[in-house]
């Protein structure tokens, strides 16, 4: 439930904030909004169970925006899709740029994004390049995304090369897909991207207009990488759709019972024809790392090199 209502004629852009005990971080979050050169937006947190002041906090700076342009909303507590899903259910606005609770908006992020959105009709979606900062907000490194939107959708067949809080895309074209799924949790942003590069195009700026944190306790930090086996389920779900093949069908819980036997059984079937030989390699690789029996999907990798006369590809299964 929404603690405000949106406006009659809702703005150009929302943006939209799953939150979770993020009070450390909220404030510089918020306060990174109401530095944007581009006004014409409204803001829709989704407080997903928190137990510490989040809830406070959103309460305080929405008293610093335009009436009707902030909106806190209860999440249900299932995930990251869930509470994405909750927001876009009241966000109106054609256009919706993602923020997590812990990043930073550059001053001119919307202003940029919503520019280039309008030059082409044709993208559903943007990216931005980020600059990385530490948990005390110091920029300690920068992250690059391809150029152009032929790179883009190359490279998304390869693996995840945009980052979720610095996309801005058409809700319409979002809704159409269905929205995030819940069972691809950790990689639900490349689900999306997949899924949307069926029915236009995703592009991105060659700007850094996002500070993304980097922190212990975020998913991409978690022990063993799980989220790149996740990663690897999307990717395969997506080449099945490709080739008019039904996708896998897994719940949330079957996933995360047992996520490298779920990726070895769904390789095992559908082998490597479709997928690159580097890509297939990282799979194995992922799999080994998961302490998953993997020696049939090494032998069906050489097998598919060394018949290519790929033998270098070749060498590196064997020694997956």
């Amino acid at each position: 439930m929404a603690e405000q209502q949106t406006p009659s004629n809702p703005p150009l852009v929302s943006v939209l904030i799953p939150a979770r005990d993020a009070a450390e971080t909220l404030g510089e979050t918020l306060s990174s909004l109401l530095a944007q050169s581009f006004t014409d937006f409204a803001v829709v947190l989704v407080d997903d169970g928190s137990t510490d002041e989040t809830r406070e906090i959103a309460k305080h700076f929405a008293g610093h925006f335009p009436k009707g342009q902030f909106q806190i909303v209860e999440g249900p507590a299932k995930g990251i899709s869930s509470a994405l899903n909750a927001g876009l259910a009241v966000i109106k606005s054609p256009l919706v740029a993602r923020l997590d609770a812990d990043d930073l908006s550059e001053p001119r992020r919307l202003e940029r994004q919503v520019r280039i959105m309008e030059r082409n009709p044709d993208w559903l979606l943007c990216g931005t390049e980020v600059s990385v900062i530490d948990e005390s907000g110091q920029i300690i490194d920068q992250m690059e995304c391809p150029k152009t939107t032929v790179e883009i959708r190359k490279r998304l067949y390869e693996k995840c090369c945009l980052y979720h809080p610095t996309i801005m895309f058409r809700r319409d074209a979002v809704m159409e897909v269905g929205g995030y799924r819940s069972q691809y949790d950790g990689a639900e942003d490349y689900d999306l991207y997949l899924r949307l590069l069926e029915y236009g195009k995703i592009g991105a700026l060659n700007e850094r207009l996002v500070r993304y944190r980097i922190h212990p306790g975020q998913v991409t930090a978690q022990r063993g990488r799980p989220y790149r086996m996740m990663a690897d389920m999307v990717l395969l779900a997506a080449i099945a759709r490709l080739h008019e093949e039904e996708e896998p069908e897994f719940t949330k819980d079957t996933l995360a019972a047992d996520l490298s036997s779920a990726l070895r059984a769904e390789l095992k079937e559908r082998g490597f024809l479709e997928i690159t030989p580097k890509v297939a390699r990282h799979m194995a690789v992922r799999i080994k790392r998961a302490n998953a029996k993997a020696k049939r999907l090494k032998g069906l990798l050489f097998q598919k090199n060394a018949l290519a006369g790929n033998y270098k590809e070749a060498a590196k299964a064997l020694m997956a």
